[in-house]
């Protein structure tokens, strides 16, 4: 009872609606609003461009992981239900989407991923990379010389095996690169339905199998929780690539980040017996959407070029070729001073070089 109203007011709370009722529907059927949007929008404008079909792959997986994980160790009935209903609007929309893909859409012509090595290489001064023979030797002359040389390579090369997997594993979210055997990047229809088939029946049978093991359950709903949770990854990438948001709505952001309210607050305050892994994942969301809303407050206010907030987006997309290597490296190396050292002595060399076989050359004209 809210005792602030009147008594006279009081008896007519009882006709209405209990609120914990109206949050669990309202929480069951938000795919449908969220989701339903975009394939009406689809359907409207007869095509998919700009729509990225990742999105449906990580829902399927995720709810289809989030049910299973029920089966195990069964949660708030509201979020299977949503599960449910997210499986049954990312068919809708799966389906809608290929239907209206562009019909000049070719994987083959999407960028090969780079060389894992030579990635490797480039980020590593030369006395440290593979590609070269010229090694330098360690012994200084002294221990403490020598042990200093040792460990800042050793931090070197650590550091730029670690930015180097970073950047592999991001690639798999860049819509620009060709990933292994075309995964979700097909051109048939069929192959897209036959993926989600075959992940219903591999984890069907294991979880038959394994449904009493706490192990196994814990697994797949880390799982599901930690895929759903890097959704906004590749609209971060995007962003990063053309250096701006003049076609990315906020609207979109702003439903978002209302979403991770929503849910966080829920689980909080709403949710009975709820595991503190939905709990994190939903942190981690959010996270992500939080750097998405710097980005648009960076490249929309914060911009200091002038033509950068005024180009299009065709524009935007011939600048689009800049690997994700470099996007990586300017958020994660501070500095490569010391490979671009390594590459001016180099170049310095060969001048050198050049200029003594040149006067020689001269030389020995004039005593011909």
């Amino acid at each position: 009872m809210l005792k602030f109203l009147p008594e006279d007011y009081q008896p007519y709370l009882e006709y209405l609606p209990d609120v914990q009722i109206c949050v669990n529907i309202f929480m069951t059927f938000t795919p449908l609003f969220s989701y339903g949007s975009t394939c009406y929008s689809i359907h409207k404008r007869q095509t998919s461009l700009g729509f990225s079909l990742d999105i449906c792959c990580t829902m399927f997986m995720a709810a289809i992981l989030r049910i299973y994980y029920y089966i195990c160790s069964p949660y708030e009935p509201t979020l299977l239900r949503q599960s449910i209903v997210m499986i049954f609007i990312q068919a809708l929309l799966l389906k809608v989407s290929l239907k209206h893909r562009p019909p000049t859409y070719d994987p083959d012509l999407l960028s090969p991923l780079p060389v894992f090595e030579n990635e490797l290489n480039a980020r590593l001064p030369r006395r440290l990379s593979s590609a070269t023979l010229e090694h330098e030797l360690y012994w200084r002359g002294d221990w403490v010389g020598s042990m200093e040389l040792i460990s800042g390579d050793t931090a070197r090369y650590v550091w730029g095996y670690a930015v180097t997997y970073v950047a592999q594993v991001l690639r798999f979210f860049d819509v620009y690169y060709r990933r292994p055997l075309l995964f979700w990047q097909w051109k048939q229809e069929r192959r897209y339905w036959a993926f989600v088939a075959g992940f219903v029946g591999v984890f069907g049978v294991l979880t038959g199998w394994l449904r009493d093991n706490e192990t196994y359950a814990n697994v797949i709903g880390v799982l599901g929780l930690f895929i759903e949770s890097l959704l906004p990854l590749p609209q971060i990438l995007l962003l990063n690539r053309l250096q701006l948001v003049k076609n990315f709505k906020v609207i979109l952001l702003l439903s978002w980040l209302g979403g991770d309210c929503t849910k966080i607050s829920y689980l909080l305050y709403g949710a009975q017996n709820i595991l503190v892994i939905f709990l994190i994942a939903g942190l981690f969301q959010m996270s992500l959407d939080i750097y998405i809303a710097y980005q648009y407050l960076k490249f929309k206010y914060l911009d200091t070029n002038p033509r950068r907030k005024e180009v299009g987006f065709v524009e935007a997309l011939e600048r689009s070729e800049q690997l994700i290597t470099d996007i990586v490296h300017d958020m994660m190396t501070p500095s490569s001073s010391e490979i671009e050292m390594d590459d001016f002595t180099e170049k310095l060399k060969e001048s050198i070089g050049d200029r003594i076989r040149a006067s020689r050359s001269r030389s020995g004209s004039v005593l011909v």
